[in-house]
Parts: structure tokens; sequence; C-alpha cells
């Protein structure tokens, strides 16, 4: 007799807190998972991937956490022909596949409050044992709990939600699924290419991929900061240049008499705030200084400095500046920054802006 886990939801995206709860469910109870991804969920109105893309970012989140043994996607209710799937339904489909194993449901914390107002939950309740995990500082139904005889699954939760994440407010997802959402195009990817032309997008996805792959290379968990830093550097290098300046003086009069070229790093921070959201300091500094660099930088302002400089589609061979950063962050980038100035004095650059002058004295020295 086997145990099985119904996990269903709308997965648009699956995200780290999903996979979260599958692995300690199936830890908890020696069971098999079953991925159900909802063609729209009943809750919601609209669904932004397709039911085949729902399937293939699950099936991506499976493969990289190593669980195609005990993790499976069911496509039974991607595949129905009723404009709405109750769980109850989906839950006496596994019934008949599995008439002899325990079944479980898997539900968020919030649905336990609300459990009484599903269809049937009484029947639910019979024929699965209702699994969930506590959420700290949440008070739960307590009399749902009982009533509906449900099991409390120890182990951390991670918070996330997929609205965070399909608005670029949030990027913790499985890396596989990130480069699955890029390359199709899908939730905040149309946003950011409204902002650049097409060489300009493919540059800004390089240089994200390249910023997490290092990030990754130099075992930083929060590899997800340094992509979307990536993504969002370039946003402002396309402004209009009247926009431009206008914006340069009511925002960064100090900043007015460095080289043009160099206005968009400054518009960038304003423009991710404005539009994204972006709150976070580090991810903020990074875009605000991607071209000239400065004295101090955190790691992810150094990565997204050097993965603007030295991703692959720049033209030149730059494999042992890359395979340089991704060994180590700190060495890697006073690689690139040493080649940069090399490459000023090479071609009789002045980088006479303060800021420039200040991140090569910092790093390198003068």
């Amino acid at each position: 007799m086997k145990n099985i886990i119904i996990f269903g939801g709308g997965f648009d995206p699956i995200h780290n807190g999903h996979m979260n709860m599958a692995i300690n469910a199936s830890k908890a109870l020696n069971a098999e998972v079953f991925f159900v991804p909802a063609r729209i969920a009943v809750w919601k109105s609209e669904s932004i991937a397709s039911p085949e893309q729902k399937i293939e970012m699950v099936e991506l989140a499976i493969k990289e956490a190593g669980k195609e043994d005990v993790f499976h996607i069911s496509d039974y209710e991607i595949k129905s022909n009723k404009e709405t799937n109750y769980s109850i339904e989906t839950v006496k489909y596994f019934k008949s596949l599995y008439p002899n194993d325990n079944l479980f449901l898997l539900i968020g914390t919030d649905q336990v409050n609300s459990f009484e107002k599903w269809k049937e939950a009484e029947e639910i309740a019979k024929l699965a044992t209702i699994i969930f995990f506590p959420r700290p500082g949440y008070e739960l139904n307590q009399e749902n709990i009982d009533h509906f005889k449900m099991k409390q699954i120890e182990g951390d939760l991670i918070e996330e939600n997929s609205s965070s994440i399909r608005e670029l407010k949030s990027l913790r997802i499985p890396r596989s699924v990130a480069d699955y959402i890029i390359d199709k195009e899908l939730y905040f990817m149309p946003k950011i290419k409204s902002y650049m032309g097409e060489k300009r997008y493919r540059h800004s996805i390089s240089v994200a991929k390249l910023a997490a792959d290092i990030a990754v290379c130099n075992k930083k968990e929060d590899w997800w900061r340094y992509l979307r830093a990536g993504l969002l550097h370039d946003i402002a290098k396309e402004m209009p240049i009247m926009e431009q300046k206008v914006l340069m003086a009511e925002l960064y009069p100090e900043y007015v008499g460095v080289p043009r070229q160099i206005h968009h790093q400054f518009l960038g921070e304003y423009l991710a705030k404005r539009d994204f959201g972006l709150e976070d300091a580090e991810e903020i500094e990074a875009i605000k200084y991607h071209t000239t660099g400065k004295a101090n930088m955190s790691a992810v302002a150094k990565v997204i400095y050097a993965s603007d400089k030295i991703e692959p589609t720049r033209g030149f061979d730059s494999s042992e500046l890359i395979n340089s950063i991704k060994v180590n962050i700190d060495y890697g980038f006073i690689s690139v920054l040493s080649a940069n100035r090399e490459y000023f004095i090479e071609h009789n650059i002045e980088y006479d802006n303060p800021l420039t002058k200040e991140c090569m004295e910092f790093y390198l020295g003068k």
C-alpha cells in the first residue's frame, strides 16, 4: 500500500514554495507526489502560461530537484473539458486509479480556514487525508482542522506566491524555470522587452543569465537577485535623449556633467524602482553603477558590472575572464576591471568621470 499526495494548484508558475512543500510532505509521509496543474484555478479568472507551459515548467522543477522517481505530473485537470475543475472530482479520479492506496490532499495554509466552503468538502475528507503546513504567525481555524481530521506537516515553510514572480517582485523559482520564463517570454519579459530594441534585449538576457551562472558557481543561493538585476540593468539605455536630460537634471543633478552615455545607469535605477517596484538595495546599486563602477561595490554590483562587459555576445573571446569570475567573484572582478583599464589605455580613451576614476583607484590603485 502506497501513500499518494495530490498537490493541485495554478502553478503559474511553480516556485520554491511549491517545491519545498512537496519535498517536505513527501519525506514526512514517505509518499509519491502528483502535481496537478489547473487549466484555470477555481479562484482565478485566467492563467498567463498555457497549460502545456505549466506542465513543462513543473517538469523542469522536478528534474532540477532530482525527484523524478517520486514526483509526477497529472494532466487530469489540464485535459478536462469542464469550465471548472473542483478538487472533489480530482480526488475521485485518483481514488479510481489507486483504490487500495492512501490518498493525501496537500493544501495551502490559507485554504485550511475556508475548507468548509469547498464543494463536497465532507466527501473529500473521507476519500483523502487533508494535509497542510503551518505558517508562522498565521491563526488557523482549529475547528476545520478537527472536523475534517486534517494533518499538519512539520517543516520550514517558504513564503512565496506566483503573482510576485509574474510581476518580477521575486524570482525564488528553480533556475531552469527562470530560464524557461525568459526564453518563452512569459510574465514580466514582454514588459522588459518593451523598453529596448531586439539587440539590447538579447544583451540584457545574456548579462542576466551570465550573472546568475556566476552567482551559482560562487554558491550564492540568492542567484535570482543577480538575474533580476541583469535583466533590468539597461532598461533606460534607449530612453529618448530629451527625456533623459529632463530626468537627469531633476533626479541626478550631481551627474549631469558626466558623459551622456553613462546617464542610462542612473535612469535605469529610477525606472527599476518606479516601474518594477525594485526595492533591493544591492540590486539597485548594481543597476545604478553598472557602467562606471564605484568604490566598495557589493557582490551583486561587481557581477553585473563584469557581466555587462564580458557577456558572450560582446563579440570577443571573454572565456578566460568569465571562468575567472566564476571561480571567485572578487578576484574575477579585479581581472575584468584590469582588462577594462587596459582597453581604455590601448584605445586612448579617457575615463574622466569621477565614478570610474574612483572605482579604478579603489580596486586597482593609481
